[in-house]
Order: structure tokens, then C-alpha cells, then sequence
């Protein structure tokens, strides 16, 4: 199975404070909506909750609650690793798309990351953690917007036979 990693976070690392995204770069979420579209979205509950269901997704919503209906596009696990063996029968590919908790546990697990660097620094309490050695920048683009910001694919190297 493919796994992708898909955020965006300031210049000092902040990717979010509480369940609030604290950029509007005008742009930039088309890329989450064009690399999410018909995708399954690994996401935690919070992010699920404040990000709401966007058409042509589907969501593996990690909880340990019982408030979220499942339904044909929304089904919930208690783990990741029963999120990824739920999910092997469905598809071959899963965008982890947040919170923070699910950002940390998974980059070193994914094979590609979609990262967008929103050139201002901002307060916040959710940060982006670092990506590993073993990932090389493969694309780089820079857009300019209302708030500038740059689109960058990491790919993990492969590992020595």
C-alpha cells in the first residue's frame, strides 16, 4: 500500500492552533483538494470534525469515541494499524491528511510528502514535525498569493538491498 502525507504549515512549523487552520493563502487549499479527490484520508478525530466531509473523499477517521457514524465514505478505527489492515481490502493508496498526533506517528511510515510551506510565521500550538533524513525533495514550486507559499514533494529514499 502507497501512503502520502498531505499538510501545510508555517515557516516556524505551525500547522494549526486547536482546530483552526491560521492562514488563508488563496491557492494553496486547491492543491489539498486536487490531491485528495477520490482519495481515503487517514485523519484524527478533531481534524475530521473541523474539517467536515468534503465531497469526493472518503475518510478513515482514527477515535477512540463513539460519536461518528459510519457510513459508505466515513468508517472509524481505533488505531492505525487496524485503520491500514481495514483499509488493504479497499484500496492501494491512503492520504494521512492530520492532526498533529496522526502527522507525527505516520512520517516516517509514509512513502511521498505533500508539503506546503506558507512563508509567514504564526503562534500556534499544533506543529509539524520534522521529516526525516531518508526524505529528498523531489519538486519545489513557488506561488505567489496573498500570502506566499511553497508546494514541495518529498520522496523517501529507497532502502540499500
Amino acid at each position: 500500500m502507497n501512503l502520502s502525507l498531505m499538510a501545510a504549515r508555517s515557516e516556524n512549523g505551525v500547522i494549526g492552533d486547536g482546530t483552526k487552520i491560521p492562514w488563508r493563502a488563496k491557492g494553496e487549499q486547491l492543491l489539498f483538494q486536487a490531491l485528495t479527490f477520490n482519495q481515503w484520508l487517514l485523519v484524527g478525530r478533531i481534524t475530521f470534525e473541523s474539517m467536515g466531509l468534503l465531497p469526493d473523499r472518503k475518510y478513515a477517521v482514527l477515535t477512540r469515541s463513539d460519536g461518528i457514524e459510519e457510513t459508505d465514505v466515513v468508517r472509524t478505527f481505533a488505531s492505525i494499524d487496524s485503520a491500514l489492515n481495514g483499509l488493504a481490502s479497499v484500496t492501494d493508496h491512503i492520504m494521512v491528511a492530520g492532526g498533529g498526533q496522526i502527522y507525527e506517528t505516520m512520517i516516517s511510515k509514509v512513502d511521498t510528502i505533500h508539503e506546503s510551506i506558507i512563508h509567514t510565521e504564526i503562534e500556534g500550538r499544533v506543529r509539524m514535525p520534522s521529516i526525516p533524513d531518508d526524505f529528498n525533495v523531489v519538486f519545489s514550486q513557488r506561488f505567489s498569493s496573498n500570502i506566499d507559499y511553497t508546494y514541495q514533494i518529498w520522496r523517501k529514499s529507497p532502502s540499500p538491498q
